[in-house]
This record gives structure tokens, C-alpha cells and sequence, in this order.
């Protein structure tokens, strides 16, 4: 709590300056807890700066929670202008479930403040960290010198060292995000608890079977070779052994230079790799140019839940991104 209060002050100027900047399967009811009756008073209002964190929330919240979001999956979560809305919102919930690195950099602090609900500040029993437990991917000096979150990371008296924020696309980190959320919902909700409790364990059964189903899949790709587009896919990439060769955005949110892309070209052709990695918001005429100097294929993949995209669970989603993915690499396997 006392960094961010610390970095506040930076995160108003960065905006200032323009910082980039249902259920999860069916289920017999008979088989988890239900909701206290005596607790008959209003639904918990659940905020989640993702819609992926909010879509999580729902399925381990149930009935017993209303469920807004701010940003959409189908948005790019780097460039969220500030609404009064958002404070709004945030002045009426009793949970804000967030990123945790400070993805929302640059309009989170400035929404709370205006809000003016102490009990979901960082640090209050009201705020969900849904990073708590994950091991997090540092960013390196280089990948973030010359750019707003430098200032934030390692600008900061040189001791905050805060890293990736896209953790919830490894989907073994999907249980750890959903426990979070139970552990805060059972604290402020306590006649409820064993309700989350059990939503929270049916879900990570399932999703325990869904992962040896996806690592399955993934296990032929280990030690191959792909470009991305940004450094969304670490985690997911990191869990198959699957190996960036290197980064479309040379820095993080930094677009390429004319040199900078000519000399990946170069490199990706006498590399011989064959796949982008993107996601659906990145600068698509600039994915399909460097797909067609080098012959490779560009996958542009959603990076969350979007019901605007027709994905309203993480097993949608992971399905999804695997589907794709795996006969990509499967494809250019076999070519090489």
C-alpha cells in the first residue's frame, strides 16, 4: 500500500502525458453449498478492472454477487482513458478485483480517489490482488528503459520492483486468480463463505482436467521458436517451453522503428521462424507486412474473456487460444 501511495503522484502525471496508456461448466447445485437464506439482503457489487478478472468473479461469486466491469477483453488494457464513471461504480462496490502489477496504471489511482470508498483501496479488505501468489516474470531494464512504466518500476527509489502484468494467460494461473477472489468474497461475506469456498473448488477440478488436456497438446512444441507482438504470451509460453525469439514492440509499448523491423525480418528469415503471436488489438497492417516479408503466419488471438468476441469463460478462452496455437506450431514443426 505504501508504494502505491508513493507513486500516485506519478501515475497523474503519466496520464498527463499520455501513458500508454456464468459458470464455468454445469454442475449438479445439489452438490456445492448454497447461499445463507438469512443473508437476504442486497447482491454484493463486485468491480474487476478486467473483464477476464469479472468473468472469474462471477463463477465464484454466483448469485451472490452483480458484477460490473471496466475494460472490456476486447479493448487494449494499456491505453484506458479515465470516465467519471469508473469512479462511480467504484463508490458503490464492496469488491474491486485488480490486476495487482499495475496494468491499470494511469487511471486506477485517479478513479479511487474520486470514488471515495476507503474499503476498496489496496490494502482494505475490500480490494482483491489477483496477482497474490503467481510467479510473476520481471521486466528486465531493457525492455521498459525510455518508456512511462521505467519510472514506475525502477524510477522509484530503485527498490519497487513490480513485473508482467498479462499472468492470468497462463491458464494454470486462472486457480490461484479465482482463489484470490474466494478469499476476499468469504472475508466481507462470511455467511457465504463456504458457498465461494465451494465454487472455487469446483472450478479448479475442472480446470485441473483442462490443463493436462492443454499441456498435452503443447508438450511436441517444447524448445520451438515464435515472435510476439508484445510481451503478453510469456507466461503461456513459459509454461509449454515454447521460446520467444523476439518482440515486434521492442520495448514495452513502444512501436518498432524502420530499422528496428527490418533487422527482425532479416533475423526471422535466416532463423527460419514461422509464427507471429498477436493479439486482436495490436497494429495489424504492421503484423501482416512482417507475416508476408517473411513467410510467416500471423495468429491475432484474443488476450481475455470477451463476450463481445463470443468467450464467456476460461475454458471458452483457453480452448480458444489452444485451438489456434497448436496446429500453428504444428504446421511450421513440420516445415522446417
Amino acid at each position: 500500500m505504501q508504494a502505491r501511495s508513493r507513486l500516485t503522484g506519478l501515475a497523474i502525471v503519466l496520464t498527463a502525458v499520455g501513458l500508454v496508456g456464468g459458470a464455468a461448466t454445469a454442475h449438479d447445485d445439489n452438490t456445492l453449498p448454497r447461499p445463507d437464506p438469512r443473508s437476504s439482503g442486497p447482491t454484493l457489487n463486485v468491480v474487476a478492472t478486467l473483464e477476464h478478472y469479472g468473468a472469474i468473479a462471477k463463477v465464484i461469486g454466483g448469485d451472490r454477487v452483480k458484477v460490473s466491469v471496466i475494460v472490456k477483453g476486447s479493448q487494449n488494457p494499456h491505453t484506458v482513458a479515465v470516465k467519471p464513471s469508473y469512479s462511480v461504480l467504484f463508490n458503490r462496490a464492496d469488491l474491486l478485483v485488480a490486476n495487482g502489477q499495475l496494468i491499470e496504471l494511469g487511471w486506477l489511482d485517479i478513479a479511487l480517489i474520486n470514488a471515495r470508498n476507503a474499503k476498496i483501496q489496496e490494502g482494505h479488505p475490500g480490494f482483491v490482488n489477483c496477482s497474490i501468489g503467481v510467479d510473476i516474470i520481471p521486466y528486465t531494464a531493457d525492455e521498459i528503459e525510455g518508456t512511462p512504466f521505467f519510472i514506475l518500476n525502477l524510477g522509484a527509489g530503485g527498490t519497487l520492483r513490480l513485473g508482467n502484468h498479462h499472468y492470468w494467460l497462463d491458464p494454470g494461473n486462472s486457480t490461484i486468480i479465482a482463489r484470490n477472489i474466494a478469499d476476499k468474497l468469504a472475508a466481507v461475506d462470511l455467511p457465504n463463505a463456504a458457498y465461494y469456498r465451494g465454487n472455487q473448488e469446483h472450478f479448479a477440478m475442472h480446470l485441473a482436467e483442462k490443463l493436462k488436456e492443454w499441456d498435452t497438446l503443447m508438450e511436441p512444441f517444447r524448445g520451438m521458436q515464435l515472435v510476439s507482438y508484445h510481451r503478453s504470451w510469456n507466461y503461456l509460453l513459459r509454461r509449454h517451453g515454447v521460446k520467444v525469439f523476439d518482440y515486434i514492440e521492442p520495448k514495452e509499448t513502444l512501436p518498432p522503428s524502420a530499422a528496428y523491423m527490418a533487422s527482425l525480418v532479416d533475423r526471422m528469415k535466416r532463423s527460419g521462424v514461422k509464427v507471429i503471436l498477436a493479439e486482436t488489438y495490436q497494429n495489424r497492417p504492421l503484423i501482416d507486412e512482417i507475416a508476408r516479408q517473411t513467410g510467416a503466419r500471423a495468429l491475432i488471438l484474443p488476450s481475455s474473456i470477451s463476450e463481445d468476441q463470443g468467450i464467456k469463460t476460461v475454458f471458452e478462452f483457453f480452448d480458444r487460444i489452444y485451438g489456434e496455437i497448436a496446429p500453428a506450431l504444428r504446421a511450421a514443426k513440420t516445415s522446417s
